[in-house]
């Protein structure tokens, strides 16, 4: 294996336990916090992050769906767009 992948792989390695180590730290100091506020507040931060995600996947959808259209001559131009709608512009 050459030097920049095995840093590379060593990178990987490190993160993967750096993050590990933040979940374990998390998860023992979740399970001294008795304010509902704050748990809330982490409910919210995790549902949130789910939904960005099923935003993102929405947004790649709408995408490639848009490039489809474009690939197989489904599109207008602006100019054609912009004749049809001219009376309300």
């Amino acid at each position: 294996m050459n030097t920049n992948a095995t840093k590379t792989l060593n990178l990987h390695q490190s993160t993967v336990m750096d993050i590990q180590a933040d979940i374990s730290w998390i998860r023992s100091e979740l399970t001294k916090v008795q304010d509902p506020e704050l748990i809330s507040a982490f409910k919210s931060l995790l549902k949130y992050r789910t939904k960005r995600v099923n935003l993102e996947s929405g947004f790649d959808l709408s995408m490639n769906r848009a490039l489809l259209d474009k690939k197989e001559g489904r599109t207008k131009t602006h100019t054609e767009i912009r004749k049809k709608y001219e009376k309300w512009l």
